[in-house]
């Protein structure tokens, strides 16, 4: 399936080879910026899943296989009118991606049960981040995906147009790349306003995607004037990354004003940081930092 703009521009191949890649963890959600489209900005958010009977695509409850043994996957998520620093800060649910599945179930059942090459089918638009209680996933900022000028990439198979594409007779290749092309599910997104715990879930990627880069005078101004005029930056480096100049962390915890999280200094030593925000203007910023062994 694939949304009206980029099947009139004869780029729904777009979604097939930006979204390559093995099954996603549980519970994330691997985002890409689309460049050169014609569309910018232009984002995917999608997640990679094996085939199973449970979902209606094969008999038996187990993994679907190719002829040569490798499981076949299938490709679901969002296509999104922004670049993929804002889709990361919408606050994804799982619910979001499920409601994107359960719409394409119809159209990749017509596919597996035709066994051949099948036209792609327009997709609709839905709204996302609307379910506030459903579980936040965790984007994955991936590489940019640049569209080429020459149209797609010639690195498929060959396979003349009309020959069966039984499941038995499949080729690992033809398998991932040519028989579920037309079972991409993406949709276009109506933005709902940002509930406060995504913003806080967002605001905290980004401090630490600072911290992990070594950007820790940009985390220190994600924190309020008043935070600044009482800490100085070399106070706050010293008692948060200590001397190694960066750290990693992880959010172990977010409400719609605090967030938790687990911090790991590059020299060694973990720590648990507890992050107080607020509103301010159209920014959420950070208001206290506590910083215990």
């Amino acid at each position: 399936m694939v949304p009206d703009f980029l099947a009139d521009a004869g780029q729904a191949y777009v979604l097939e080879y930006a979204s390559r890649g093995q099954a996603s963890q549980p519970g994330t959600v691997t985002v890409r910026e689309i460049h050169g489209s014609g569309t910018d900005p232009l984002s995917l958010a999608y997640r990679i899943s094996e085939t199973r009977a449970d979902r209606g695509e094969a008999e038996g409850g187990d993994v679907t296989e190719d002829r040569a043994g490798h499981a076949v996957r299938i490709f679901e998520g969002l296509v999104l009118q922004m670049p993929a620093e804002q889709v990361a800060s919408l606050g994804l649910t799982m619910a979001d991606l499920d409601v994107a599945a359960s719409i394409a179930a119809p159209a990749f059942r017509k596919a597996w049960a035709a066994q051949t090459f099948v036209d792609a089918e327009p997709s609709t638009a839905i709204c996302v981040a609307a379910d506030h209680d459903a579980p936040l996933l965790d984007p994955q900022i991936a590489k940019p995906w640049v569209v080429p000028r020459q149209g797609p990439p010639d690195d498929r198979p060959h396979v003349p147009e009309g020959t069966p594409l039984g499941r038995g007779s499949l080729i690992a290749g033809a398998v991932v790349v040519c028989a579920l092309a037309a079972t991409l599910v993406w949709y276009l997104v109506g933005l709902l306003p940002q509930s406060p715990r995504a913003a806080v879930q967002a605001s905290v990627q980004h401090w630490c995607s600072d911290l992990s880069s070594g950007r820790a005078g940009d985390a220190y101004g994600e924190f309020t004037g008043a935070y600044q005029h009482s800490t100085s930056l070399n106070t706050f480096e010293s008692s948060l990354i200590g001397s190694g100049g960066s750290a990693t962390c992880t959010s172990t915890a977010v409400s719609a004003t605090h967030a938790s999280l687990s911090l790991r200094r590059a020299q060694g030593g973990d720590r648990t940081v507890s992050l107080s925000w607020q509103e301010q203007g159209t920014r959420w910023r950070i208001t206290a930092m506590k910083v215990s062994p």
